[in-house]
């Protein structure tokens, strides 16, 4: 099933807008806050976030599509440990914890990482399978020749040229001699129970979100090298609706084509539902004249919350978000809008029942579940 990051592949003539909600403070408020995990996958993936109502149901969530792997590696005098892996059917979270007498002082939640040397494989045999089945799925109903799919293919063929399997590292916590390391690389579902190796070496400090530099902020947390191959047992993919819905946003109409939520982002596409000649602007715009939008203020980040089966409503507002705005596809011609927004703690998509775009709420039974 196509995910959300497919979905706004098409649009041209784009315009991105990070629309960064609260601040860093807050988040670390927020942090702060959190109610203890219920269970083992909720501390390994506690940066994730823990429902605060209910602690139980986020470990529910995290174990559907968890692998226990618990692996340990010693170099030297670095202990690096992968305990468990959750896959969301587009991309793959890994929970390490890193014990070395020589950690920098320095070394905290903010530092910056480099994972250039850090990599991830499949064996060939299934990634050749996986790769048909990207193609097979991606490419549906868009008439590929043969000489294009096979293009495509060789192309795929090349793990290292794709955006698949790449570890980006991050730190959620230190304490003492030992770091507790959050890595997330993408992965669709496109074969079941994938094999993947895992390789850790020389990941470096690179500087500090906090103070925003890198001065006296540098240096090495892990040489290695570490290496882990482990099984991807179970995936809790998204849940992708289409349709055509009206929504008024302030003084825009919408029309709400598509939406998708994963375990912990949902994202809508829209299209903008105005007669005439309309100019989309934001604030790098030159002198427009004429009937206009504007990206900043009548399509600020609209995607507010949703409903579950049990009747509760999640604020996410306080949560990261992206605006993308174009002018439309072929088969489409007017303009469009979409938002994505990340999740305070992760969800089962299919218990959600209704999103909340700009105040109205938009039921999902309105909408019929994408094609595949």
């Amino acid at each position: 099933m196509k995910t959300w990051k497919r979905l706004i592949s098409g649009l041209f003539a784009l315009v991105l807008l990070a629309s960064l909600a609260g601040s860093a403070l807050a988040a670390e408020d927020a942090k702060k806050e959190s109610p203890k995990p219920a269970g083992q996958f909720s501390q390994w993936f506690s940066n994730m976030g823990v429902n605060p109502e209910d602690p139980k149901a986020s470990e529910a969530v995290l174990a559907k599509m968890g692998t226990v792997i618990q692996q340990t590696k010693t170099v030297g005098k670095e202990t690096l440990t992968l305990n468990a892996a959750v896959w969301e059917g587009d991309s793959v979270h890994l929970s390490l914890t890193a014990k070395s007498p020589n950690l920098p002082k320095h070394l905290d939640g903010y530092s910056w990482l480099s994972s250039d040397k850090c990599t991830a494989r499949m064996p060939e045999a299934q990634w050749k399978e996986y790769v048909e089945n990207k193609i097979t799925t991606e490419s549906a109903g868009e008439n590929l020749s043969k000489e294009e799919r096979d293009q495509w293919f060789q192309s795929l063929m090349k793990p290292e040229q794709t955006a698949e399997l790449r570890p980006h590292l991050g730190v959620v916590s230190r304490e003492g001699d030992t770091v507790q390391l959050a890595v997330t690389m993408r992965l669709d579902n496109y074969r079941e129970n994938p094999e993947v190796t895992l390789h850790i070496e020389n990941v470096a400090i690179t500087g500090n979100g906090k103070s925003l530099t890198a001065e006296g902020m540098t240096g090495s947390l892990l040489k290695g090298p570490f290496e882990f191959t482990f099984t991807l047992d179970k995936v809790l993919p998204s849940m992708n609706y289409e349709g055509d819905v009206p929504v008024t946003y302030g003084k825009v109409p919408l029309r709400v084509k598509k939406f998708s939520v994963s375990p912990t982002q949902m994202a809508v596409n829209c299209d903008i539902d105005t007669q005439g000649s309309v100019t989309i602007v934001d604030r790098r715009s030159g002198p427009v004249s004429g009937k206009t939008i504007s990206v900043e203020k009548d399509l600020k980040l609209a995607l507010n919350g949703l409903w579950t089966k049990d009747g509760k409503y999640m604020d996410c507002t306080a949560y990261m978000g992206v605006t993308i705005t174009g002018t439309g596809t072929p088969a489409n011609k007017g303009d469009t809008v979409s938002w994505d927004r990340d999740f305070p703690y992760p969800i089962d998509p299919a218990a959600v029942t209704a999103v909340d775009i700009g105040g109205t709420r938009v039921e999902l039974a309105k909408l019929k579940p994408a094609a595949e």
